[in-house]
């Protein structure tokens, strides 16, 4: 079988019509979707699984509602038209695979699954075929006990795990659904009727040695026994029956609890959302008072240049009279040295008394100081006015800020962006936690934990019937064969159906017994095979089953590895989910949702590496924190068909798109 195309229209987050066209090129049979969490891989896989068998899966393996299928947003504008269309081909033909789902007449607006109607067509070959022959044809290439494999979700390897747990209702759920895919349930109806059979015969046998006397203390207990195994076997059933009511009310408790997970996750975000949006807010309006407090400065700005030619006039008429106060200064000095000197006839430098020509020439040059003295021309108030407006300038052109306008501005215009998206986010939010009530959710916490008490409790009462109803079987047992060993008891034709009823279960348990060991032992072979490939531990020598189909790991010396971690348990598991597939099913395609979520780097790559020799198609659904578009895909490049993205239009609408290479 190889996919060719799948669409879907306003099926879960798609809103609308979504497209994806398959890799058919033998050597390039890789293709990966990637997407965050919550916004439709696993969808993408439902997709397949509806188009396919009329049923999507959610947690714990439960049905989906056809009314929860149906894209909100679409829902909510009154569009409630569904349909999945995938087209492959298959032992030489060419398939096309419909299926539709619409609000019945005369329902205006569906509040139930009922509200809503299904159908499907199918065409080979471009062929229409009639709807009863649409179940065969998919049986003959991918009938829904194998789908498991086919359509294999790993965030469901959790699962598996439980195999190793004897006697737990999950191990033995799964453990179910394993037989079935490898033929083990009709050796198991087969039993089943020749126990029915070997009753019906001992009821008979006890009726008739009633009638033949002399048997009537082995007649009454046998009746007697009848009796309690019927009463035991009703038991069982009804403990059954109240057994599969609590889990099933239990997982309803715990989808509820994962969607106020969810919620309160949506709540943290959304209290994330206002302290960012305030904290954006609060930036804001301060950039938004710092702008007003520039703006008032900004016509500086604009005259600086003319103010600076200003200053620098004053500066220069300021420093010629600091020039020229400074030159007479010096000059008002020497006169009042030579004053000195002249009056009182004693040089100012040496402290010598003056001779008559030496006072006579300082009497001239102290007359040429005193004339060069009236020419110094200062005028004071000038010089003060020149020194006050050289202040006044300096404080006008002091350096200013106004130039940060700009980045103000940008920055504003950003934050205002990032605050209408906040506003947008919060909006979604708030309606998606609207009326949730947090007394109930404390209700439903403690009604799950009574349930998971309550189921333990009636696992016990079903161990304990089964002991007992054993033991009854076992006493009939005993008085068949004490009956066989009395002639006229062995000639009643009863009698007889009953010893070959008996050896004919006989043979139906042996050969189920013999075909379980045969089909672990097959699966064990391949399952260790892959984990070989699988694991970065190369003294790891394989895998060892056990009756549930649980893998435990052992060591180069054949021993049991009692304690492994998360990711060698997901190994583990996909080892088995290989082991299976190759068992149960022909090679096909594979789709796998969220494979890789708690492997390391070493592991990835091994997978990445073996998984696509042993499929016709291998598709991923994956998000970056498990493959890295830039390492991860180097050793794949060469296997990889095509690449898409799940990117997010709102809360409740995706869309995808390709990826060019």
């Amino acid at each position: 079988m190889i996919l060719h195309s799948l669409t879907a229209t306003n099926f879960m987050p798609y809103r609308g019509k979504m497209s994806l066209t398959f890799p058919t090129d033998a050597d390039k049979n890789v293709m990966l979707v990637f997407g965050d969490n919550m916004r439709g891989k696993t969808s993408l896989l439902n997709a397949l699984r509806w188009v396919f068998y009329g049923k999507a899966i959610g947690r714990h393996s439960r049905e989906i509602a056809l009314f929860d299928l149906v894209n909100s947003e679409a829902t909510m504008e009154g569009d409630w038209s569904m349909e999945v269309v995938v087209t492959f081909e298959a032992d030489g033909h060419r398939y096309e695979m419909r299926r539709t789902a619409n609000r019945r007449a005369l329902v205006s607006k569906p509040t139930r699954s009922e509200d809503l109607v299904m159908d499907r067509g199918m065409r080979k070959d471009d062929i229409p075929l009639g709807d009863h022959l649409i179940d065969a044809e998919i049986n003959r290439f991918a009938p829904e006990q194998t789908s498991r494999f086919f359509l294999f979700d790993g965030e469901l390897l959790d699962e598996y795990e439980q195999l190793l747990i004897d006697g737990s209702e999950q191990s033995k759920a799964i453990k179910e659904a394993i037989e079935q895919v490898l033929g083990v349930p009709t050796l198991i109806r087969g039993r089943d009727d020749a126990q029915t059979i070997l009753k019906a015969a001992q009821k008979q046998q006890t009726a008739d040695l009633q009638k033949m006397g002399g048997f009537e203390s082995q007649a009454e207990k046998q009746r007697h026994y009848q009796t309690q195994i019927d009463s035991i076997e009703k038991d069982i059933k009804d403990q059954h029956e109240r057994l599969k009511k609590v889990n099933t009310d239990r997982e309803e408790l715990d989808d509820d609890l994962a969607k106020v997970e969810a919620l309160y996750q949506a709540k943290q975000k959304l209290d994330d959302a206002i302290s960012t949006r305030d904290k954006a807010a609060k930036r804001q309006d301060e950039l938004q008072q710092q702008r007003i407090g520039l703006v008032k400065d900004s016509w500086r700005e604009v005259i600086r240049p003319l103010l600076t030619l200003k200053r620098e006039h004053i500066q220069d008429e300021h420093s010629k009279f600091t020039t020229q106060m400074l030159a007479r200064d010096k000059v008002e000095t020497k006169i009042a040295q030579l004053q000195e000197a002249v009056k009182s006839e004693t040089c100012q430098a040496c402290g010598q008394q003056l001779h008559e020509k030496e006072r006579v020439a300082a009497g001239e040059e102290l007359g040429k100081l005193q004339a060069e003295l009236l020419g110094f021309k200062v005028d004071i108030a000038l010089f003060s006015k020149l020194s006050s407006d050289m202040q006044s300038l300096d404080k006008l052109l002091k350096p200013t800020d106004a130039r940060q306008i700009a980045f103000i501005d940008n920055e504003v215009n950003r934050l205002s962006v990032e605050l209408t998206k906040l506003d947008n986010q919060i909006e979604e939010l708030n309606e998606l936690i609207k009326g949730q009530d947090t007394a109930e959710i404390a209700r439903k916490r403690f009604m799950r934990d009574g349930l998971i008490k309550e189921a333990a409790r009636i696992t016990g009462e079903i161990a304990s019937s089964q002991e007992k109803h054993t033991g009854f079987q076992r006493e009939l047992a005993m008085i068949s064969k004490i009956l066989e060993g009395l002639p006229k008891a062995r000639a009643a034709k009863s009698s007889r159906l009953v010893k070959i009823a008996s050896a004919l279960e006989k043979v139906y348990a042996k050969s189920i017994d013999q075909l379980r060991d045969d089909l672990k032992a097959t699966v064990e072979v391949l399952a260790s095979q892959a984990f070989r490939r699988l694991t970065t531990q190369s003294q790891y020598s394989g895998l060892r089953i056990n009756s549930n189909y649980g893998l435990t790991i052992l060591d180069e010396r054949g021993q049991e590895v009692p304690i492994r971690s998360a990711g060698a348990e997901q190994i583990v598991a996909l080892s088995l989910i290989d082991g299976l597939a190759h068992a149960g099913r022909s090679a096909g395609p594979v789709v796998m949702d969220t494979p890789f979520g708690r492997l390391d780097k070493k592991h990835r790559a091994n997978i990445l590496a073996y998984l696509p020799t042993t499929t016709s198609q291998l598709v991923m659904f994956v998000h970056e924190g498990e493959v890295d578009r830039a390492n991860d895909l180097v050793q794949l490049k060469s296997k990889v068909g095509c690449v898409y993205e799940i990117k997010e239009v709102s809360l409740r609408h995706s869309r995808i798109e390709r990826i060019n290479q």
